[in-house]
């Protein structure tokens, strides 16, 4: 309390100096380059960086500072590139540079965008903060976003910048030196074991150099390099909070020294806190900790009292340095790129005051349990930053470009990161593509508005038309009907459909088929049956469709093939099912059986075509032949890849089929771009009960396995692939011995459930009405690799009682019995994960050439 105390009558007393409003905002530009550099990195540094960094190097290694490297070369480009125009006029906000350029409507958009992101992202990430300082003081959480929010607003609105900007470097120093106490405290401990443990467990590992897919992994090196470049040349050029410090030197050489030189003392700071988490994790032997509270944890329980108070004043120092420069930064673009005339040292605290009220309230209004705001709180500034970044960096062609193209090429670069997002592109790539993409636009449509002599509503009405036609999702029943079925007129048609042979408006393949005069001579339908309500490995029976009374024939039953009768009055099939990607679902297998017979008795087959939920990714081991079954009939990996038209197209041409006959196959293609959105919409309706979401078949691909073991998959519960578990399990411990193996980017928790009967999903699931205490997913990076890691940890905690069904399903699933095997004799499982990597690239050579999108 003393610590609060004192900074707050520092600021009251420092409200004598401030005469003017640039006093006031940017200290009369009379600020020391090492004070600014200093605040620089305090401002940056909140309290979520102070606690998450070391517990970054607990669970893992020192991967972050690719990112870091990444900053230097960033604020490097800054210093060069937008910096000097910020020191060629008599500016106080650096959206004035926009107006100078664009006008006041393009300013404003500008500043709109900067006090949106700050407000929203400063003000959840101040109730975070909270949540760590309630850790180490035990204060309630409303207290302590009252008390912190509170002594920082005094100090903020009294001495105004050069207040902040000094109690910033003082806070710098104090947090850093809690980093370097810690690391000290440790190394001349008794329980400090030496680095060779440390060394030996990867935990100073920097470099991630391979990976699958660079556009999707954040961490590799060169996404990680890319992103931290373009995430510091952004956010420390075009944030004013961030340039607001630089503002305030009184030349640009000392500005770009505080520019740059903010670069490496983040870099040392990083690796200080890295280095306090890796010893943290020797001192206390890698016990299992709460993500994020290793560092409270260890200092609430292993510090003695001195050290604790230095170590609550550093945490408290981070939470208030952020807040008090978005309070202070947030008022000065008010002022200057909204209100600008009439502005006063007291309407200015006035407005300091309002804003510093709205975002404690933001922090008391959300709870530390709404995970999903606290997100998009830390994320939306990667969002907006290459809209921001565009203005500036178009700011310097010498083409004067008009409001209208500025603000469309401005809300494309903002749409486009929601749209990467969907595609589960890394965070890393979207300030570079959402910049590019503004830039391209506006000059495109610049050039398009001087050449040629069309209304302008005309030319973005044909944009916008074409870039929603360009990226709309149709599936292959919604292409064969805007043809209006040509292909199948005066035709008898059997059809191999279920309850997602949907289109958009969800109306059934059937009831299209009959509004347009198609004749249907026969309707088969796959596992779970026509309505797909048939639980999974259930037996379906025949019926008649009630509109078309024609009959239904099952094809997972005593016949899983269409036999010649039942095809007397058929001369084409048609296949249209949802799949979702993975090989041991079982829609395939009907889909080749069909085949099979089209082939045999020489009728025509029609596969309409629809998205692959699960997108391009190729994980898991290839099928062994000896081991086909109807649950994995063809050599290919767990998850493909493909879509269900272009495994049809494998399979026929590879000579798959009984025989290696040919079928006279044609596939209807979708059409448009997928995202996120369109992979979530093809669960509408579920494909089958057990499969209601992307989460799901996401967690299927891995956890599916568990079906060949004694384990509960969690079928019998709401959370079918995103539980499992078994009443002989303790799950704490299980946990705690998983978590050394997970990524960063798992997120698994305990979790106790009981199956039970669910009709239509589960009439007898594993220990019915028996609690099962397990885990609960909620993401996994590779699910595959997780469940065989699973696997392994269940087998040497618990040998007698993990076990795998005496029928050797896994085989069947797995696609060979080298899982079983190496499971049951403890061998290395890393010696499998490698070996799909080898597979895997031999499917994808193999079947890129039958990829149609």
């Amino acid at each position: 309390m003393t610590f609060l105390f004192a900074v707050s009558v520092y600021g009251i007393y420092n409200s004598k100096n401030n005469k003017s409003t640039k006093d006031y905002f940017i200290a009369s530009n009379n600020t020391p380059w090492w004070v600014a550099m200093f605040s620089i990195v305090a401002t940056e540094t909140s309290v979520l960086t102070f606690v998450s960094i070391p517990g970054l190097a607990y669970r893992g290694d020192w991967f972050f500072l690719q990112l870091s490297m990444g900053y230097i070369v960033g604020r490097v480009l800054v210093a060069i590139y937008l910096l000097p125009s910020y020191f060629q006029g008599d500016i106080v906000s650096i959206y004035e540079i926009i107006g100078n350029r664009f006008g006041s409507v393009v300013q404003r958009v500008a500043s709109s965008i900067f006090l949106i992101t700050r407000l929203f992202a400063d003000g959840v990430r101040f109730l975070a903060t909270a949540v760590v300082v309630q850790v180490v003081t035990g204060w309630p959480i409303w207290i302590a976003v009252l008390i912190i929010g509170i002594v920082t607003m005094v100090y903020t609105l009294s001495g105004g910048i050069k207040t902040i900007l000094w109690i910033d470097s003082f806070q710098f120093v104090l947090y850093l030196l809690g980093g370097i106490v810690i690391v000290i405290f440790i190394l001349n401990s008794t329980q400090f074991g030496g680095w060779y443990p440390i060394v030996e467990a990867g935990k100073i590992n920097i470099f991630r150099l391979h990976t699958e897919n660079m556009f999707t992994d954040a961490w590799f090196i060169g996404s990680a390099f890319f992103g931290g470049t373009l995430l510091s040349f952004a956010s420390h050029g075009a944030d004013y909070m961030m340039v607001q410090r630089v503002l305030t030197c009184n030349s640009l050489s000392k500005a770009r020294l505080a520019m740059i030189g903010s670069g490496f003392f983040v870099f040392i700071q990083f690796m200080v806190f890295l280095c306090a988490g890796s010893l943290i994790w020797s001192y206390l032997g890698g016990v299992d900790i709460p993500k994020d509270r290793e560092l409270a944890s260890f200092i609430v329980d292993h510090l003695p009292v001195g050290l604790r108070g230095l170590l609550l004043a550093g945490v408290l120092s981070a939470a208030m340095s952020t807040l008090s420069s978005s309070i202070n930064a947030l008022a000065s673009s008010t002022i200057h790129d909204w209100i600008k005339t009439s502005v006063t040292i007291s309407k200015s605290i006035l407005i300091s005051g309002i804003w510093a009220i709205l975002l404690i309230c933001i922090s008391l209004f959300f709870n530390e349990g709404d995970t999903a705001i606290i997100v998009i709180g830390f994320k939306i500034a990667s969002f907006t930053y290459g809209g921001l970044l565009s203005l500036f960096l178009l700011s310097k062609s010498r083409h004067v470009f008009s409001t209208p193209i500025l603000i469309v090429g401005l809300l494309a670069s903002l749409s486009i990161v929601f749209f990467l997002q969907y595609l589960g592109i890394a965070w890393t790539w979207f300030i570079g593509i959402s910049v590019l993409l503004n830039i391209i636009i506006v000059y495109t449509l610049h050039f398009i508005w001087k050449k040629v002599n069309l209304n302008k509503i005309f030319i973005i009405s044909i944009l916008y038309i074409s870039c929603t036609n360009l990226f709309a999702y149709e599936n292959g029943l919604e292409n064969i009907s805007k043809q209006k079925f040509a292909q199948l007129k005066n035709r008898n048609i059997g059809v191999i459909v279920n309850h997602t042979s949907v289109n958009a408006a969800n109306k059934h393949l059937i009831e299209l088929f009959y509004d347009a005069g198609i004749r249907v001579s026969a309707i088969f339908s796959p596992e779970h049956g026509f309505k797909g309500v048939v639980e999974a490995g259930e037996a379906i029976v025949d019926g008649i469709d009630p509109l078309t009374g024609v009959p239904i024939y099952s094809l997972y039953g005593k016949i899983k093939k269409p036999s010649k009768n039942m095809l007397k009055e058929v001369d084409l099939l048609v296949f249209d099912i949802q799949d979702i990607g993975v090989r041991y679902y079982t829609y395939v297998s009907t889909l080749t059986m069909a085949m099979d017979i089209a082939a045999e008795v020489e009728i025509p087959i029609l596969v309409l075509d629809r998205l692959n939920p699960l997108g391009r990714n190729i994980r898991g081991p290839i099928l062994d032949m000896q081991y086909s079954s109807f649950v994995g009939l063809h050599a290919i990996p767990i998850q493909h890849g493909m879509s269900i038209g272009e495994l049809a197209t494998m399979i026929n041409e590879e000579g798959w089929l009984s025989s290696g006959n040919k079928a006279d196959l044609t596939i209807v293609e979708y059409s448009g771009l997928i995202n996120n959105k369109h992979m979530q919409n093809s669960f509408h309706p579920a494909p089958s009960p057990n499969m209601p979401d992307l989460e799901t078949a996401r967690n299927y691909t891995g956890l599916c396995l568990v079906e060949g073991t004694n384990l509960s998959e969690g079928r019998g519960t709401e959370l079918p692939f995103k539980v499992i578990g078994a009443p002989w399990i303790n799950n704490k411990k299980l946990l705690k011995y998983l978590l050394p193996y997970m990524s960063v980017n798992d997120q698994v928790d305990t979790i106790s459930f009981i199956p039970q009967k669910i009709e239509g999903k589960s009439s007898h699931p594993k220990y019915k009405n028996q609690k099962c205490n397990g885990l609960r997913i909620h993401n996994l990076e590779d699910p595959i690799r997780w469940t065989v890691i699973l696997f392994k940890v269940l087998k040497d905690l618990y040998p007698a009682e993990f076990q795998f069904l005496k029928s050797n399903y896994i085989d069947k699933l797995y696609g060979n019995s080298d899982l079983r095997i190496t499971i049951q004799n403890k061998n290395d499982v890393y010696k499998l994960i490698n070996e799909w990597k080898v597979q895997e690239k031999l499917f994808l050579n193999k079947s890129v050439k039958y990829r149609i999108y």
